[in-house]
């Protein structure tokens, strides 16, 4: 199989912002973004290795000499010119007749993504845009591509790697004599010619323009997760919560990713600052949450979202009410049902006296009460309440929780609107004791797939 790379760029963002690198010699979690590729290319059957780099790359030339002794199929050509269009035009005397896959040098994808776009594919796509000039993709219901544009929005923006065949070649040659440029330009008149495009949907590809691109590739390529389990004053049951992260974690692991577990007291900023995938967090100490708030890889649930559900609503309510800690739960007393007036006032007071100061006062509903669990748009428990349903999303939305449950009180045996409900409690990430290894499943792909 024969693949070629467009490496002839100039590079001037990074420059601008100090990285002085020249661009195909980028580390991307300790490997050159150039012999990144060359190493998944010749893992998957490459015969032949064409790149074309431009003459002020002195470096990139000297290190693919210095490789090629180890890598006898790969060859090199020097051009400067004005596109990448016109580059793929400069390799056109060492790629022959040949079908080929063409990808840019700073082009970072998951190479189990690209194992299956080289059985399926011949554009790849994706409908994750990082990028400040996307080419957007239009398709139709068969998956072919039916047009290249520069304005969206459409399904998709172009992923930059490519299945070149000697037909679109030969139209490449047309685009040349007629002094085109651009590459989208010659994406566009393949259709133009009447040649079929099938697009490749991958679910994430960056492309390394600036400084911050090199930190966003590396965690996307991660494979670890950090698991930070929450602390046992804050738990009612430690063996529930032990319970869903197992679950989870064996989840992850499942699907190769690696998961390294610490409790929030054990949390660190030096722990935080490797390269992490995504942290799961059930973190709920302040300390904590604030150590969180510094990592650059995305958390969840985010400390904001912990950091305001902890903040219980006070309805000023007298008694018979529930008198509760504001906060989290960490101690049986911290909620008490109060009969009377003098009850709540003896319950208020008994808190003072363990410190705490911060107390609401909550209406009693009567009702049943009920359990629900949820992940990021995902209801899982109880089945068949639409309405509960539509009550613990709204508020789990409006909270920011991604992994959530709490308690209702059905007001209505059979509730057909949110007005038959009242949520009364909303956590983070609850024990999903009903449901536990199907929410697993669901948090662990949600975990997989942050940007």
């Amino acid at each position: 199989m024969t693949f070629a790379i467009l490496a002839a760029g100039e590079g001037s963002r990074l420059e601008a912002e100090g990285i002085l690198t020249p661009k195909p010699l980028i580390e991307v979690g300790g490997e050159r973004l150039l012999d990144r590729l060359v190493r998944i290319f010749s893992s998957h059957g490459a015969d032949k290795i064409v790149i074309v780099i431009n003459s002020r790359m002195t470096a990139v030339r000297e290190h693919l000499d210095e490789i090629s002794p180890r890598c006898p199929f790969l060859r090199y050509v020097v051009a400067d010119t004005p596109s990448s269009m016109h580059s793929l035009w400069a390799m056109r005397t060492l790629l022959l007749d040949d079908t080929f896959v063409l990808t840019t040098v700073d082009t970072i994808f998951r190479e189990d993504d690209f194992a299956r776009y080289l059985r399926e594919g011949d554009f790849a796509v994706t409908p994750f845009v990082d990028d400040e000039k996307p080419l957007w993709v239009d398709t139709d219901a068969d998956g072919r591509i039916t047009a290249f544009r520069d304005n969206g929005p459409c399904p998709y923006v172009s992923a930059g790697i490519y299945r070149i065949t000697p037909a679109m070649m030969r139209v490449l040659s047309d685009c040349i004599g007629r002094s085109e440029s651009r590459m989208r330009n010659f994406q566009r008149a393949i259709l133009r010619a009447g040649i079929t495009v099938k697009a490749f949907p991958m679910e994430r590809v960056y492309d390394i323009d600036h400084k911050e691109d090199i930190a966003k590739a590396e965690r996307f390529l991660s494979r670890d997760i950090l698991f930070v389990l929450r602390d046992k004053r804050f738990c009612k049951g430690r063996n529930d919560d032990d319970e869903i992260a197992r679950s989870v974690g064996e989840c992850l692991q499942s699907q190769g990713y690696s998961v390294t577990y610490t409790d929030e007291s054990e949390l660190s900023p030096s722990l935080l600052s490797l390269t992490w995938h995504s942290v799961l967090s059930m973190a709920r100490s302040r300390e904590a949450l604030d150590t969180l708030s510094g990592s650059a890889a995305p958390v969840i649930n985010t400390t904001e979202a912990v950091t305001g559900v902890s903040r219980r609503r006070d309805d000023g309510a007298k008694a018979p009410c529930w008198v509760k800690r504001s906060g989290y739960t960490q101690d049986p007393r911290d909620v008490v049902f109060a009969q009377t007036e003098d009850e709540r006032l003896r319950v208020i007071a008994e808190m003072h006296s363990r410190g705490i100061d911060d107390i609401v006062c909550q209406r009693h509903h009567e009702g049943r009460e009920v359990k629900f669990y949820g992940v990021a748009g995902r209801f899982f428990h109880p089945s068949g309440l639409p309405a509960l349903q539509a009550a613990a999303e709204s508020a789990a939305n409006a909270a920011g929780l991604v992994i959530y449950g709490g308690d209702a009180i059905l007001l209505r045996e059979h509730p057909q609107t949110a007005s038959d409900i009242a949520v009364i409690d909303l956590n983070d990430w609850p024990s999903f004791s009903r449901c536990r290894e199907e929410a697993a499943q669901h948090i662990a792909q949600y975990a997989i797939h942050q940007k």
